[in-house]
């Protein structure tokens, strides 16, 4: 009887040749670290009884970030200026036509911007944020894999937030329900800083 050796020479080969690509590139198999991570948590030293204290006026928490690029932050440490929450998504039209103002704002009133992207598409939003240059933090909102469903907007009681302008004082200054208050934050930054 005559076995044929080439299938099993061949199929050798491949397992061979897939075994030492999984060992030689573990790192471009594995997801990125934004991925794997929490990006929004909550300070547990400023958190008082889940209460995040993000309406008008109040004092907010030192929430930790992670950006899409795997850059850790905490909020009070931006909070020397200025900062603008952003919450948006990737399939708004407005929200991009938005980035126009934030850069000029950025620019303008050397404020610094939390981007926050609610759509669960890490790897688009950091490409995003690399093709367009962003001089900001983009975040991607994967709260609801770490905190019972609740998105950053329900756990801080933002309802329909998408602009959060904050003060050095560590208060917020503003709250806005539509991606089309674009022009409303523009007039309060220019009244803040005329003051």
């Amino acid at each position: 009887m005559r076995i044929c050796k080439k299938p099993i020479s061949y199929f050798s080969f491949s397992l061979l040749f897939l075994l030492c690509f999984a060992l030689v590139t573990p790192t471009q198999l594995s997801a990125q670290p934004s991925d794997k991570i929490p990006n929004i948590a909550p300070d547990e030293f400023t958190a008082k009884g889940g209460d995040m204290g993000w309406s008008v006026g109040a004092t907010v928490t030192n929430l930790s970030f992670n950006d899409v690029f795997n850059k850790g932050f905490k909020l009070y440490e931006k909070l020397d200026k200025p900062v603008l929450i952003e919450i948006w998504s990737m399939n708004c039209q407005q929200c991009k036509r938005n980035k126009k103002y934030l850069k000029s704002f950025y620019t303008q009133y050397n404020i610094d911007i939390i981007s926050i992207c609610t759509d669960d598409y890490p790897n688009e939003i950091r490409k995003m944020a690399q093709q367009n240059n962003y001089p900001w933090s983009t975040i991607h909102d994967d709260s609801p894999k770490f905190n019972q469903g609740a998105s950053f907007s329900e756990v801080n009681d933002l309802g329909a937030a998408k602009f959060i302008l904050l003060t050095p004082d560590k208060q917020v200054y503003r709250v806005y329900n539509s991606e089309k208050a674009i022009g409303k934050v523009g007039v309060d930054l220019q009244q803040y800083f005329s003051k």
